[in-house]
């Protein structure tokens, strides 16, 4: 109970869902010119599953540590990786920085963009505009490349690369 009336209190229970959030952004990409290749909803089983590199997951468990980013997209020479969230969820700030610094998902990802000639990944958050998300997703801009936030409009709170500024 004291984490919802917390949620409340820093305006993280509005009225978007995480799923909200990844159709807007799903919206704002392609009006953007980027080709989506995979995106996935909470409890939809409908993204690309990820698997760790031979010799880190266990074979005999299939989708044991998979990863399943919330969108894939590409334009040009790169590709984005979100991971989306109504709420700050410090877990996948951290995920996307072992993601990004360890290189664990590599052969997925590389069969996944085998068909592209992508030069550049970049791995980000996209949440909720509130003062609680983007103070906290401040305090960890470091562990990703970008950070969105979401209500009406996209705001790019977050682009050390300038991915979305072309």
């Amino acid at each position: 109970m004291l984490y919802y009336f917390m949620m409340v209190l820093y305006g993280e229970m509005d009225s978007m869902t995480e799923e909200q959030i990844t159709k807007k952004i799903l919206a704002w990409l392609m009006d953007n010119d980027w080709q989506i290749l995979s995106y996935d909803f909470p409890q939809s089983g409908t993204g690309k599953y990820l698997h760790p590199n031979k010799g880190i997951r266990n074979i005999e468990t299939k989708n044991e540590k998979a990863f399943i980013p919330d969108i894939v997209a590409i334009r040009n020479t790169i590709a984005v990786f979100f991971e989306n969230k109504n709420r700050f969820f410090l877990d996948d700030f951290i995920k996307l920085k072992n993601i990004r610094e360890n290189n664990i998902y590599s052969d997925d990802i590389d069969k996944l963009l085998c068909k592209y000639k992508i030069v550049n990944i970049y791995y980000g958050i996209a949440g909720i505009n509130s003062k609680h998300f983007i103070a906290n997703a401040d305090k960890h801009k470091s562990d990703v490349d970008f950070i969105l936030v979401v209500d009406r409009e996209i705001s790019i709170i977050e682009d050390e690369y300038h991915v979305f500024l072309e």
